[in-house]
């Protein structure tokens, strides 16, 4: 299991409240891999982060789905009378021509 290397400095506490059972069975398999209980924690919650990070933040598309956005993308529409209109309320509401 990777850990944080120990000369990072620690700024932040993390706390949580479990019952005995929930934390003799995470003790358990922090021992089992060779990591403190807080090395454990971390890598632990580290990991699943990362996993719900990629799953909302990646987009994934099939090849016909990126060709197609690679399209649209090389060749916009024409802006509709709906979305000619809606930048211009955006650009007088911030008021794009003062700044």
């Amino acid at each position: 299991m990777a850990t944080q290397p120990n000369s990072e400095r620690k700024e932040t506490r993390l706390v949580a409240r479990v019952s005995t059972d929930i934390q003799e069975m995470i003790q358990r398999a922090a021992d089992y891999s060779g990591a403190t209980l807080s090395q454990f924690l971390i890598e632990s919650a580290l990991e699943k982060a990362r996993d719900v990070l990629a799953q909302t933040e990646t987009l994934q598309l099939s090849k016909a789905g990126a060709e197609a956005l690679v399209a649209a993308l090389e060749n916009p529409p024409e802006p509709n009378h709906k979305l000619v209109a809606a930048a211009q309320r955006y650009r007088d509401s911030v008021n794009v021509d003062n700044h």
